[in-house]
């Protein structure tokens, strides 16, 4: 199956609309029954394949063990460049796998050492479109000078703070009045 009907599929499984959602002004991000609003910014939207692609390339369902899971995953192949609220979302849900799941969060970030994601492949929308899964994922694989070193503590530091500093700042602040 190609990666665009793949995705496709990953969509209308999910209920999560065409392409994705694109289309929709605000998301949710669901905790068991409870639903919070995440704004659907222009980045999100120009960008959500490439994070859904993540999930058909590793194989990490959309439960919060895969989100927390890819998470680790692309934060281990290189990140999301200079799309700052990408980052922000990854590692946020990077700390869920941290705290809940630490062993398979750390499978997944040993595991995307060796790959490039999505946005780094040096490949366009339409061309990942038109490869098949297997394709895509063999065109990902680091070769091992590409190999890179990342710090899995270094980085679950840094999502624990991201998911940590609005508890933090809260309190600092309810302290300082």
């Amino acid at each position: 199956m190609i990666v665009e009907h793949a995705l496709n599929d990953f969509y209308h499984q999910h209920g999560y609309g065409e392409e994705g959602g694109i289309n929709k002004k605000w998301d949710m991000i669901k905790f068991g029954s409870i639903a919070l609003p995440l704004p659907n910014l222009e980045s999100r939207r120009k960008n959500i394949y490439l994070h859904d692609i993540s999930h058909l390339v590793t194989g990490y369902d959309v439960s919060w063990l895969g989100e927390s899971s890819v998470s680790s995953w692309e934060i281990a192949t290189g990140g999301w460049g200079r799309l700052y609220f990408p980052w922000l979302l990854t590692l946020w849900a990077m700390a869920v796998g941290v705290m809940l799941y630490p062993g398979q969060s750390y499978r997944a970030f040993q595991a995307g050492l060796r790959m490039k994601n999505a946005l780094i492949s040096d490949l366009t929308k339409q061309e990942m479109y038109q490869l098949s899964l297997a394709e895509l994922r063999v065109r990902l694989q680091r070769t091992e000078s590409e190999f890179v070193n990342r710090s899995y503590y270094l980085w679950a530091s840094l999502s624990l703070l991201v998911w940590w500093s609005p508890f933090l700042i809260g309190c600092m602040l309810y302290s300082v009045w």
